[in-house]
């Protein structure tokens, strides 16, 4: 370490090393990804587990839940594409039809 550091960037520096080096350690173990993996398979579980209790309740109450109109979205999202697409073939048939005439 230069020798003109402040002294609180001097004992920054020191605590990061102490700190620093076994939390990297750590974070680089199998123990770590399995924890994470873990986690996040509860985590899926748990969210799974609320959305099915309010999905149901939702329908009790005659009500759309969000996968139902995340479902909708999707079938909108399909049904506009094959709306510009017959838009495209219907304008590529005109167009062959007036340079017929012509």
């Amino acid at each position: 370490m230069p020798p003109d550091l402040p002294l609180w960037l001097k004992l920054v520096l020191r605590l990061e090393r102490a700190v620093g080096g076994p939390v990297e350690a750590a974070v680089h173990s199998d123990t770590y990804f399995d924890l994470v993996t873990e986690l996040n398979r509860g985590t899926r579980r748990l969210t799974d587990g609320v959305e099915s209790v309010s999905k149901r309740g939702l329908h009790l109450l005659n009500l759309p839940a969000g996968t139902d109109i995340r479902r909708v979205r999707e079938q909108l999202a399909r049904m506009d594409r094959r709306l510009l697409q017959i838009t495209k073939e219907l304008e590529q048939l005109e167009q062959a039809r007036d340079a017929e005439r012509v």
